[in-house]
This record gives C-alpha cells, sequence and structure tokens, in this order.
C-alpha cells in the first residue's frame, strides 16, 4: 500500500497490487452479482471489458492526431475551449471533453474509434443496460492522459437524468494505471447519503469551491472509507450519480494514466443539467447506443460559435458566467 491524499487532503491508502485491493473485480457473465454490488455499494468493477486492440488503437489515434493539434479543444476541468497544457513527459494535462464532438476533419480516426470502438461498444451498453434498466444514453465523455487530479464530487450536482440518481458512468482504464499515477478513488455507500444540492449558495459559477468543501465535510462527518481501486488496461469500473469520488493526484514521473469516463442515462429519460434545466436530447444510435454529440463541430452552427468563443474568450465566457447565475435564480423561484 502507498498512503497518499486526495486533492482536498483526504488520507487514503492505494493497493500496489491485487491481494491489498480491497474492491472486487467482476466479469460480464455476472450480471446479477455486478447489480447486486453496484446497488449496495454504488459502484462495480468489471475486468477486461474492453479489448487490449481497441484500447491500443485509441491510444495510436491520440499520439498521432490529438497530440500534434496545436489549436483549442474544449476541456474537461474548465468546460472551455483552450491549447494543450502539457508536463514535462509531452502528456496533456488539460483533459479532452466529449470525443464524440469534436472536430471530425482535425480528428478522423480518433473520433470514430471511440465513438464506434468504447462509448458504443457493445460489452459497455449491455452494463449500462443493466444498472440503468434501460438502453443507455450517453450523454458526456472525456479522455485523461497526464492528470492534474479531480475534486472529490458528485456527477449529479453537475449533470444528471431527470430522475435525479439514476445516472451511471464509466472510468475505462485504456492502460494499466500504477498506483502513483492518478488513481480513481471512490467512496463506497456515499450513494446512499443526502447532500447539498445545487443551489443559488453553492453554484458553479460563483461558489463552485463552497460545493466541493462541503463534500468533503460529509466525508469526514460520515467517517467515509477512500478507495482507489487497481484498474489494469481494457478494466471498466461504474458509479452511480450520487456515489462520491474524483482523482488523485499524479506523483508518477514514468507513467501516465491514459482513460475515458463516459456518463449515460435511461435512453427514454431528459437530461437534468445543474439539476435546474431539463432536456430532450437528439442522439444517433451507434451499435445499440444512443450517443449525444453536445456543440458537434460536424455541425457549422457550433463551428461558428467555437470561433467566437475563442477570439473572444473573456467576453464569451464572462456572458456564460452571467447566463448560469440567470437561469438559476430564474429555475430555482
Amino acid at each position: 500500500m502507498i498512503n497518499l491524499n486526495t486533492p482536498r487532503g483526504l488520507p487514503v491508502s492505494v493497493p500496489e497490487f491485487d491481494h491489498e485491493d480491497p474492491s472486487p473485480k467482476f466479469s460480464i457473465e455476472n450480471l446479477e452479482e455486478i447489480n447486486n454490488y453496484y446497488e449496495d455499494n454504488g459502484y462495480v468493477i468489471i475486468k477486461k471489458l474492453i479489448l487490449d486492440d481497441d484500447c491500443d488503437h485509441i491510444r495510436q489515434w491520440w499520439e498521432q492526431e490529438v497530440k500534434k493539434y496545436n489549436g483549442y479543444i474544449y476541456r474537461q476541468t474548465t468546460a472551455k475551449a483552450e491549447r494543450h497544457i502539457k508536463n514535462d513527459n509531452g502528456w496533456i494535462m488539460n483533459p479532452v471533453l466529449n470525443l464524440q464532438s469534436i472536430d471530425p476533419i482535425a480528428f478522423p480516426n480518433f473520433r470514430k474509434n471511440v465513438t464506434n470502438n468504447i462509448l458504443s461498444n457493445l460489452k459497455l451498453n449491455k452494463v449500462f443496460s443493466s444498472l440503468l434498466g434501460a438502453p443507455p444514453k450517453i450523454v458526456q465523455s472525456m479522455y485523461f492522459e497526464g492528470n492534474s487530479a479531480t475534486w472529490e464530487h458528485q456527477d449529479s450536482y453537475y449533470l444528471d437524468s431527470e430522475i435525479i440518481g439514476e445516472m451511471s458512468a464509466a472510468w475505462i482504464a485504456i492502460e494499466d494505471i500504477t498506483a502513483t499515477a492518478g488513481r480513481f478513488f471512490i467512496c463506497p455507500k456515499s450513494h446512499k447519503l443526502s447532500l447539498d444540492e445545487h443551489s443559488l449558495i453553492n453554484n458553479i459559477a460563483e461558489n463552485h469551491e463552497g460545493y466541493i468543501s462541503s463534500v468533503v465535510q460529509k466525508i469526514k462527518d460520515e467517517n467515509l472509507s477512500i478507495r482507489a481501486p487497481i484498474l489494469n488496461k481494457g478494466d471498466v469500473l461504474f458509479w452511480n450519480s450520487w456515489t462520491i469520488h474524483g482523482s488523485l493526484n499524479s506523483t508518477d514521473a514514468k507513467n501516465s494514466r491514459s482513460s475515458i469516463t463516459c456518463h449515460a442515462i435511461p435512453n427514454n429519460r431528459m437530461f437534468l443539467q445543474l439539476q435546474t434545466r431539463r432536456f430532450s436530447l437528439v442522439t444517433e444510435k451507434i451499435n445499440e447506443t444512443h450517443i449525444f454529440r453536445p456543440k458537434d463541430l460536424a455541425l457549422l452552427k457550433n463551428k461558428l460559435i467555437f470561433k467566437i468563443e475563442t477570439a473572444f474568450p473573456e467576453l464569451f465566457y464572462f456572458l456564460k458566467k452571467k447566463a448560469i447565475i440567470f437561469v438559476l435564480k430564474y429555475m430555482k423561484q
């Protein structure tokens, strides 16, 4: 075991070897056991759900198309269009947001491979369908290479199904993730706790840190355990939108933590944003999975917005922040 801390300083013992890991690993053939463990603990891990070849091809196109790109891409941490931020190893440190929506001209093979072989993977679909009780609708995705840590949080604060707490997500290891490379961490059974809802007091535009602090305090008050499971190439960790989780800071100078995250709601549900706005989503059905492409840069209108956003970022994000506050105030009345 290696003793590390979460982004807000909570201690976590990180296993290096299988016998140290308290998180069981399941096979896709055991769907009943998978469902039972997920319902009880708020997460579950499936071994080798994604083929090694599919993982390797994704990394190949990441290297050849994404890493060599010098333009702007939407990022997970800020939801803004930014250029790559790389560390001394050349790893991209600002994760890419919504892989299914990136420019198909700049990233044709990466976008196609991620969408067809990962997000709409039939085995991934099978597990999501079992956990959700309906065919999945992928509403968001991300790619991580280098890792600057993700704070303790619940996904439901940001996005969910219209039935709050129904959304499920998957963290897919595209390579073996070493103990010091920035492991995904999770608080078992935290999906059963009541946490602060997204409100005017802790809204993402004005007091995001207040929300994060409330989650950290809940972990302390409830004395929740924190696990950072071993995940090797092709392994997938599924978790509930109410389950507290995040990722540890990387202290590994030799190993990256290539991984893909995606979020799914039942296909017959509307999408909920910031626990305030409900949307009916237009999707594309691929391999039995419905894929939503937010800000799809294959569409001319989104390309035009993207050009304005990158040409006048300060004004654009100022107005966006004001719009979020307005919507929250209006919708919460």
